[in-house]
């Protein structure tokens, strides 16, 4: 059996400095070896690094983990003393039982986000949320979908149907805004999208949910209204090299590319259709996502 790791950065096999782009390569690496044929199934290995990532792609929790870390540091040692040679070691076995007790005992490192008023959440999705509809040059429909705001003029869509070059215009509410493909993510199944006057209310980004956690379906309704659909998370799975979020939740036609909200109004997911097609999932946007250019299918 493999050691356990002493802290979150050694499971990702990351040092203290890794920057968000770094973390996100590391994770990647990891969880593309747990789908090969080769690599022997380790439920708690891969419980393990999935929370290493989301506690350390995400800006507060990763602070509060490193503070953690830093109360848990041995004391410089007294010279000449065998004693400090004993405290460090038995800092150290601190460290790696905390560790193991936080994953191995189920215990989250993180605390639980407060929930927001639905009404709140609702208001705030609505100015970020809006119809996508793209267009050959020719002016034929190709694709229709969800868009949403990651950024200041930034939004994300699915890329199923979209192709370079296509026309876009997202409607958020009674304003309809030209778009562009900016770039697109293979991995995920996600585009990004330059718009011109809008992303200005961009939803803020979430750690990956767990199993139990209350969630909203951003959804439109005929007429454009947004619409939130309530469920619970049931669980977080591995598919394709993506990290899935199974909440119950069929995805209607045209709804592809919709996100998927924690009780804090906080982006989680996004619906995409998976790479060899089928029913579209909801499948989990990394922290810093809209931040990252991707370049040839990986951000």
């Amino acid at each position: 059996m493999a050691p356990v790791p002493r802290t979150l950065y050694d499971a990702l096999g990351l040092d203290r400095e890794a920057r968000l782009g770094e973390i996100r390569r590391a994770y990647d690496r990891l969880v593309a070896e747990f789908d090969l044929d080769t690599t022997p199934p380790d439920p708690r290995r891969e419980a393990l690094i999935r929370e290493a990532f989301a506690v350390l792609s995400d800006p507060q929790r990763r602070a509060d983990y490193d503070r953690t870390l830093e109360t848990l540091a041995a004391p410089p040692p007294a010279p000449g003393g065998s004693k400090a040679v004993a405290i460090g070691a038995a800092a150290a076995v601190v460290a790696v039982v905390a560790l193991a007790g936080w994953f191995f005992g189920g215990r989250s490192p993180a605390p639980t986000v407060a929930a927001r008023p639905v009404a709140e959440i609702l208001a705030e999705a609505s100015r970020s949320v809006g119809r996508m509809q793209a267009f050959e040059l020719s002016g034929n429909p190709v694709a229709t979908g969800v868009a949403f705001a990651v950024a200041p003029g930034v939004m994300a869509t699915a890329c199923q149907g979209l192709a370079p070059g296509a026309q876009v215009v997202v409607r958020i509410g009674s304003r309809e805004v030209p778009a562009r493909m900016d770039a697109a993510d293979e991995a995920l199944g996600l585009c990004r999208l330059a718009v011109d006057g809008a992303g200005s209310w961009p939803l803020p980004g979430g750690p990956v949910p767990r199993a139990g956690d209350k969630v909203y379906a951003v959804g439109l309704s005929g007429a454009g209204e947004v619409q939130l659909a309530e469920a619970q998370v049931k669980r977080v799975f591995s598919e394709g090299g993506r990290s899935v979020v199974d909440a119950g939740i069929a995805v209607p036609a045209g709804h592809g590319g919709r996100p998927l909200l924690d009780a804090g109004g906080r982006i989680v997911a996004a619906a995409v259709a998976p790479p060899g097609g089928g029913a579209a999932v909801h499948v989990v946007i990394p922290q810093g996502w809209a931040e990252v250019t991707p370049a040839a299918g990986k951000p």
